[in-house]
């Protein structure tokens, strides 16, 4: 494949996936000595290693993120991993998904994620933990899969953060989002709670934020 033939596929990868990685270029004929050229010829941005964006065509503050997600499964594009008969289960979660959500006063990084399995990473900017979560309770944005509202409060609990932060987010997640739906959490949280745990941290929860509800 010539030099010209090279650039253009990046630009066809990069318009499809927005940060993409070495092995996703290499799907598509592009080997890491083009890629390599790209950078140098100023073409190409380092993400991080492993992955890329195309100059120009719009950095995000998410970019970092997207990579993380991205080279848990190198290989794979982003619509073949969100497919749900092809889900792997691997989503970011808890203070992340909060701050992509705007709920809450969370910072988006040290990265949150969960995986099914344990994720070994060396990464400094992303904490993976074991825990299952289903293709349904995950919605798509910002470039990445990421655990929807109900979900999120739930995690943000188990991942022992500030309750009254948690509350918080409840209170901004509900004015967010009319389809927030309290039962729901409350099937979450008697999901991975202690019977009379999951009563009680749902009353406090509610009580902090200041909503009138039942559910648990």
């Amino acid at each position: 494949m010539t030099y010209s033939n090279h650039i253009a596929s990046i630009a066809e990868l990069s318009e499809s996936e927005g940060v993409f990685t070495t092995a996703q270029a290499e799907r598509v004929g592009v080997t890491r000595d083009a890629l390599h050229d790209a950078v140098e010829s100023g073409r190409l941005e380092r993400v991080m290693r492993g992955a890329y964006r195309m100059v120009g065509s719009g950095s995000s503050y998410t970019d970092e993120l997207v990579a993380v997600w991205k080279l848990t499964s190198p290989s794979l594009f982003t619509y073949e991993r969100m497919r749900f008969s092809a889900w792997d289960g691997i989503v970011v979660g808890g203070q992340t998904a909060a701050s992509l959500m705007g709920i809450g006063d969370f910072h988006l990084s040290p990265y949150r994620l969960y995986a099914p399995k344990r994720f070994n990473t060396r990464n400094r900017l992303a904490r993976f933990g074991k825990r299952i979560v289903a293709r349904e309770d995950v919605v798509f944005q910002q470039g990445v899969p990421v655990t929807k509202m109900e979900r999120t409060i739930s995690d943000l609990i188990l991942d022992n953060e500030d309750m009254s932060l948690v509350a918080d987010a409840l209170q901004d997640a509900l004015h967010a989002s009319q389809a927030f739906d309290l039962e729901k959490l409350a099937g979450f949280l008697r999901e991975s709670q202690p019977k009379n745990a999951a009563r009680s941290l749902y009353e406090e929860l509610l009580a902090n934020a200041g909503i009138d509800g039942e559910g648990s």
